[in-house]
C-alpha cells in the first residue's frame, strides 16, 4: 500500500482511491477499510465491483464513482445505449457517479450523443469525463472545454497514460491546458497520474501557480493494493 508520506499527508483531503479491474472480493473490501481508515472522499471501481463495494461503505459518506471506457470506434448511438445500460445498472447498486473515459478525438460524439440524455442518467449523479492529456494538443483546449461545458460535466480528469518522461512534455501540457483554462467551465480538476510524486507535485505546484482557484477542485487518484 502507498504510504501516506509527508507529499501525499499534504493532499490527504484530495485524494481518491483507485481499484484495480482484477480486485475480487476480498480485495475489495480490504479496499473499502483503506478508504474508512484513511478518509478517503470517493472510491473508483469498474461496474462489476460496484455492488460488491456498496454493503461496506453505504453507511459512510464515501462516494463510489464506477468507471467505463468508450472503445476507440465511432461513439455512436449503439455505443452510447450499451455504455449508459451500464452507467445506469452502477447508480442502481450505489454508484453516486461514473467515470467516463474516451479519447480526445471521440469526445465532441460522445457529447452529442450523452446531452439529450444527461440530465436522466445523471440526475443527482455525477459525471466525470476523462481524457489522455496526451491526447490534446496546444490548440485543442477551447474544443475540449466546450464540449465539458455543453455535457456539463462535474469534473474532466486528465490522465497520464504512458508515462515516458521528457518526451511526454507533461509539464508544457499542464501549462497549456492551465493557460487555457475555461472560468465558463465550473467542474472539477481530477489526475490519473498513478502513484508518481514527481508528477502529482509537479501538476499540484503548476495549479497553484496559474490557477490557484482550482486548488481546492483538484482530486489525485492513486493506486492502493489491500497489502
Amino acid at each position: 500500500m502507498i504510504e501516506m508520506n509527508d507529499f501525499f499527508a499534504g493532499i490527504r483531503d484530495k485524494v481518491g482511491l483507485w481499484c484495480g479491474g482484477d480486485f475480487v472480493g476480498v480485495d475489495l473490501a480490504r479496499m473499502a477499510q483503506i478508504a474508512v481508515e484513511q478518509q478517503v472522499g470517493c472510491v473508483s471501481v469498474v461496474p462489476d465491483s460496484v455492488g460488491v463495494l456498496w454493503p461496506w461503505l453505504e453507511k459512510t459518506s464515501i462516494e463510489i464513482l464506477g468507471r467505463f471506457y468508450l472503445p476507440d470506434v465511432r461513439v455512436n448511438e449503439k455505443a452510447i445505449s450499451d455504455v449508459t445500460v451500464q452507467i445506469n445498472n452502477a447508480f442502481k447498486h450505489g454508484a453516486t457517479g461514473a467515470q467516463v473515459f474516451v479519447r480526445y478525438k471521440k469526445l465532441a460524439e460522445l457529447v452529442q450523443q450523452v446531452a439529450i440524455i444527461r440530465d436522466d442518467l445523471f440526475f443527482n449523479r455525477k459525471l466525470i469525463i476523462g481524457l489522455d492529456i496526451a491526447d490534446i494538443g496546444p490548440y485543442d483546449w477551447a474544443n475540449v472545454f466546450d464540449n465539458l461545458k455543453k455535457i456539463r460535466a462535474d469534473a474532466v480528469m486528465f490522465a497520464l497514460t504512458r508515462d515516458t518522461g521528457d518526451k511526454s512534455d507533461f509539464v508544457g501540457r499542464v501549462y497549456g491546458m492551465l493557460e487555457n483554462w475555461d472560468s465558463g467551465f465550473v467542474g472539477e480538476l481530477h489526475w490519473a497520474l498513478g502513484n508518481n510524486p514527481v508528477r502529482i507535485e509537479q501538476a499540484n505546484r503548476l495549479v497553484e501557480s496559474m490557477q490557484a482557484n482550482l486548488v481546492h477542485k483538484q482530486r489525485f487518484w492513486l493506486n492502493w493494493t489491500g497489502e
